[in-house]
């Protein structure tokens, strides 16, 4: 940003001299309120770069003349600016003139402004990613209010969180904010258009909270409000809340209503743009919908479209461009276009395992800083200690002093030496608490992330298993046919330790009973054998940490496969038995029987999944030991303790 006076001066030598000139017999307050109103309709008179060279003109004279609340004036302009603009897509600009009008009108006395400016920059924040910072930001701008004793402005500083949170993924404490946002501004409205930002922030909370249909009742509602404010005309406002009422309709697969909304936006903003491509940011709903109505090759060119805008102005929305490619690769799949859906589902898989690896490396930086703060905690024990024991020195010191008048003075000197490090320990000691409490909340956002991740996962092996499926549906060999699906059925095992970790307690471990339970239905309902074949886990609840679980996961589900599928022939009724137990603190034993007919081709390890239960039992250190009697039955036991030696 060093280059913005050097931008001022190249500016005021271009064709604008006359307006520069005009603009200089002016108040600087007045050339405030013309730009205000040049700036708020930049869209609609496309005079972008005018308006843009004139907002630093008023910036430098701003500086020039040294008033802080004039130059917060000025970069607010910018700022506004970059909102408006459909030629600005840099976040990075909103959030550092924003920061600057804060600094400015932070050496002014107006709260309310200071407010404002606070929640501006900690709704940049979110959008940078940056929540922990936004947070800090917003609960300034709510503590502010609470002591002005404002309650509308303070249901706007709660709209404000629901917004974090919402981006966050926090979505109780989105729904609790936005709730708490509503009925204030409710209570306290001065006119019905008040009502718009706290309904919108409900609508996208809604429909991740289990309740679409509370969101459309909200959609409506801001459509009646825009409509009585403005006119039933066509207007960006209604655009704009049409396109978010679309993705509720989304959320309720009412797909004819949320197309009708989505292209009704959609051709509006082409007449509201200079260039009918700079619209092409409002396609990917409307392909996203054809795609979901089976309508593929009419969805392609939309989707196709919005991925291609998002690339070329390189803009920051990574969840949406993965989200894109993902439809594509859907769409050219049900098109029966491998070449295609393969090439978008590795630009999608890429993508996301980039994304999702700097947030894991995120989340490993926050760890070790919680392993500082475990260290601070042991710190501050320590100077806990320490004072303790330099009290009992300065009592002594008296008792000295007393019975030895002649060392009063050096018994003075050292008790006020050691006041003077207790007061500095004890700020030390504050400033630590302080410090572990914010680690706290960070690690609280920490899991919350990991659990994302994890669900993320799922969600992509899911994908995997359903693009394994069609590509089944459309092979004639049966015995490639069965290889595919049993490597759907492998995929399908990893995915529910996934789901398992996202969904319990323990982000580091699997209860391995209840996740046996459950791959054990999936086989089933595989094989169609539900009525036929009982599985039973007699094992006690065991955790098992998740390099573990995955192995024992895959060869499980191998030897369960081979069970269903061999050992119980014409349809003949059995029992699995699936015991799996830890003997010693590094020993587990893993038992899988039936009482079928005692066939057997796993120990050969003739097949793959033979080879692979040999080759997962290698992994994990272990020995497998068969037997048939009654039966096929298989033991293993795995050393833990040597697993990664």
């Amino acid at each position: 940003m060093k280059k913005l006076p050097i931008l001022f001066c190249l500016l005021s030598f271009l064709p604008l001299t006359a307006q520069w000139d005009s603009l200089q017999l002016l108040p600087l307050d007045s050339v405030f309120t013309l730009l205000e109103g040049e700036v708020a309709d930049v869209n609609q008179t496309h005079a972008y770069d005018k308006a843009y060279q004139k907002a630093y003109y008023v910036l430098g004279r701003a500086q020039q003349e040294g008033d802080p609340e004039k130059i917060a004036k000025a970069h607010k302009i910018i700022a506004d600016w970059h909102y408006y603009s459909v030629t600005s897509n840099n976040p990075d600009s909103f959030y550092y003139h924003d920061l600057q009008t804060l600094i400015y009108l932070k050496q002014t006395n107006q709260p309310e402004k200071i407010a404002k400016a606070y929640d501006r920059v900690g709704k940049d924040l979110i959008d940078l990613g940056r929540f922990l910072e936004s947070e800090e930001y917003l609960f300034e701008v709510v503590r502010i209010y609470e002591s002005l004793e404002l309650p509308k402005a303070l249901g706007g500083a709660y709209s404000s969180l629901n917004a974090l949170y919402r981006e966050s993924k926090d979505y109780e404490q989105a729904l609790l904010y936005g709730e708490r946002s509503l009925a204030l501004i409710e209570a306290n409205k001065a006119e019905d258009q008040d009502l718009i930002q706290p309904l919108l922030g409900l609508i996208h909370t809604y429909p991740h909270t289990g309740q679409p249909e509370l969101a459309l009742e909200k959609a409506q509602q801001v459509v009646d409000i825009i409509k009585e404010k403005y006119g039933p005309e066509d207007n960006i406002h209604l655009a704009n809340v049409r396109s978010w009422r679309g993705k509720v309709y989304v959320a309720l697969e009412d797909y004819d209503q949320a197309l009708e909304d989505f292209r009704y936006s959609w051709n509006f903003l082409k007449t509201f743009v200079e260039h009918e491509e700079e619209a092409d940011g409002w396609k990917g709903d409307i392909g996203n919908v054809l795609r979901l109505q089976g309508k593929y090759s009419e969805a392609i060119p939309y989707i196709r479209d919005y991925l291609l805008h998002l690339q070329e102005r390189n803009l920051q929305f990574r969840e949406d461009v993965e989200d894109s490619q993902f439809w594509l690769a859907d769409c050219y799949e049900h098109l029966n276009q491998p070449d295609s859906a393969r090439l978008y589902l590795n630009q999608a898989q890429a993508l996301q395992n980039e994304r999702l690896t700097e947030e894991l490396a995120a989340v490993r930086s926050e760890l070790r800083i919680k392993y500082d703060s475990d260290q601070k905690e042991a710190t501050i024990s320590s100077q806990q200690a320490t004072i303790d024991q330099q009290a009992k020195i300065q009592y002594l010191s008296f008792g000295v002093g007393g019975l030895l008048i002649a060392l009063l003075g050096g018994g003075f000197f050292n008790y006020r030496t050691n006041q003077r490090k207790n007061r500095q320990l004890q700020i030390l000691n504050n400033d630590l608490a302080t410090s572990n409490q914010q680690l706290d909340q960070r690690n609280a956002q920490n899991e919350l992330l990991l659990k994302e991740i994890h669900h993320r996962v799922k969600n992509n092996l899911e994908v995997v298993s359903s693009l394994l499926e069609l590509q089944s549906a459309q092979i004639q060999d049966q015995h490639v046919k069965a290889a595919i699906l049993e490597g759907q059925s492998r995929v399908h095992s990893i995915g529910i330790v996934h789901q398992k970790l996202y969904q319990g307690a323990n982000l580091g471990a699997i209860e391995m009973k209840e996740y046996f339970l459950n791959l054990s239905e999936s086989i089933l309902d595989t094989f169609g054998a539900e009525d036929r074949v009982t599985i039973e886990c007699a094992m006690d609840q065991l955790e098992v940490d998740i390099d573990t679980a995955v192995p024992l996961g895959l060869i499980v589900n191998e030897l369960l496969t081979n069970t269903l599928k061999y050992a119980f022939p014409n349809g003949q009724k059995g029992r699995v038995h699936i015991q799996l137990e830890q003997e010693k603190e590094d020993l587990l034993r893993l038992k899988v029987a039936d009482n079928g007919v005692g066939k057997s081709g796993v120990s050969e390890g003739t097949g793959f999944g033979g080879q692979l239960i040999a080759l997962l039992t290698r992994q994990l250190s272990g020995r497998m030991r068969e037997e048939i009697r009654n039966g096929t039955s298989f033991v293993f036991e795995f050393n833990l303790k040597n697993q990664f030696a």
